[in-house]
């Protein structure tokens, strides 16, 4: 992708662009994420935190925070959702041993080998809407810090709502918590294949492609349920 400092690699609805690290974050979002660039930091002995080699046979844990509170069976759909993409997943060199923790159930003292922390930006509960309102806007994104692209993922839930807004008419609350789980879980997953590739390179096709549509966000059973 040549220079990336500074600057993410994102996944976007229909079309690829770059785009400045960190666009439209809170006072709220920016204090999730320097707590989890310090924790993570500490636990790499104070190394840069892109630097954070990988454990052989060790778990790679996800701690994932989320801005605003999600109900505790968003939180179990998710995981299940992620859980099942990232492992399923063709990472080349990559450990499919994976682990998901909660960031505001995060203690003090947890040890994990290797972490990678993932932020849910805006609201992750999939509500129907008449029309699809967002456009060529970046789904997920990591960032390249000091020549690596660094363990961080962000997931803009907002905006993934915004373009499976209108798949949602229609269902219960089961299926859209579902149905946005697996969204979730896609974006991470190819957000993921950068940090462990280590590449900024997208595929032709498939969960690295450059951009998402609606039926790159639903699977099988999400599209079936969608289109009934």
């Amino acid at each position: 992708m040549g220079s990336m400092n500074e600057k993410p690699t994102s996944k976007r609805a229909d079309r690829f662009r770059r785009r400045n690290w960190l666009p439209g974050m809170t006072a709220c979002s920016i204090a999730a994420v320097l707590l989890a660039s310090a924790w993570l930091s500490s636990l790499a002995g104070a190394q840069d935190a892109a630097a954070i080699p990988a454990a052989t046979g060790a778990p790679t844990t996800f701690v994932v925070f989320a801005d605003r509170p999600m109900a505790g069976d968003e939180w179990a759909a998710l995981f299940e959702a992620a859980e099942r993409s990232v492992t399923a997943g063709q990472i080349d060199g990559a450990d499919r041993t994976v682990e998901f923790v909660r960031g505001d159930e995060v203690h003090p003292g947890l040890i994990v080998t290797n972490p990678v922390v993932v932020h849910l930006h805006g609201d992750c509960s999939l509500e129907p809407l008449p029309r699809r309102t967002a456009y060529s806007v970046p789904l997920g994104w990591v960032r390249r810090e000091n020549g690596q692209i660094a363990p961080f993922i962000n997931v803009d839930c907002t905006r993934i709502g915004q373009v499976l807004g209108v798949q949602a008419q229609g269902l219960d609350k089961q299926a859209r918590d579902r149905m946005m789980a697996g969204a979730l879980a896609r974006v991470l997953q190819h957000e993921w294949i950068h940090v462990s590739r280590q590449s900024a390179e997208h595929g032709r096709d498939g969960i690295t492609k450059a951009a998402f549509g609606v039926a790159d966000l639903l699977g099988d059973a999400e599209t079936h349920i969608a289109r009934r």
